[in-house]
């Protein structure tokens, strides 16, 4: 990692750790030996046990941030990512744009989603990440006075449908977060597509050799410690 890098991350984590006034948003880790894979708009009948069973193989920990109707619908593949060790999160129950809802609504969703994840798996969940990443001051200070830990990203796996571009190959998507991981990274992906399944031993076998650990995301901010 260059040293601007370093000081910059280290200037966001000292902001975002006594900063007054602001709702604390992770983005980052303390330990930059240390990486942590999300999961994000699952779970997905096709594809998330995939992704488990990648992960399984290499013996490596990630957090999932569920939408709640689709673990309504696919509630074995939720305790599934339980039993397996990893981390769940939050990402509300319709994966609605929260900056456009009132608050009412945004609070009823992340109970909906909650009640659900515990209801399933007996997890009381207190990691969530906005749909999309956006997310206003009114929003964040809101959704962390109702206990959550908000979680955002350093390294975009962009692995999703554009309207335009269409979707990455396998390969773009695992080069482009190899070469953007330098340690301490929350790194975003999705378990809901074939390229994502195709590119993941990449991305994993690339980066354990480069000596990083992979742990949850709540691991690397010290979210317990």
């Amino acid at each position: 990692m260059t040293l601007m890098r370093r000081f910059i991350i280290g200037l966001l984590l000292l902001l975002l750790l006594f900063g007054g006034g602001q709702a604390q948003v992770f983005t980052h880790g303390f330990n930059h030996r240390q990486i942590a894979l999300t999961f994000d708009d699952g779970p997905s009948p096709l594809y998330t046990e995939m992704v488990l069973d990648i992960l399984k193989k290499y013996h490596i920990p990630a957090t999932f941030f569920v939408i709640g109707y689709k673990v309504a619908d696919n509630p074995d593949l939720l305790v599934e990512i339980v039993r397996d060790g990893h981390e769940v999160g939050n990402h509300t129950y319709y994966h609605s744009r929260l900056n456009w809802v009132s608050d009412k609504k945004l609070l009823d969703e992340l109970k909906m989603a909650s009640d659900l994840i515990a209801e399933k798996t007996g997890v009381n969940v207190t990691l969530f990440r906005p749909p999309h990443g956006f997310l206003n001051q009114e929003k964040k200070i809101l959704i962390e006075k109702a206990g959550y830990s908000i979680i955002q990203w350093s390294v975009n796996a962009d692995d999703f449908y554009h309207v335009f571009n269409g979707m990455r190959a396998p390969s773009s998507i695992a080069s482009r977060v190899v070469s953007r991981t330098y340690g301490g990274d929350i790194i975003l992906m999705h378990d809901t597509s074939a390229q994502i399944v195709v590119a993941l031993p990449k991305i994993i076998r690339a980066l354990k050799s480069r000596g990083f650990q992979f742990v949850t995301v709540s691991k690397l901010i010290r979210l317990h410690i």
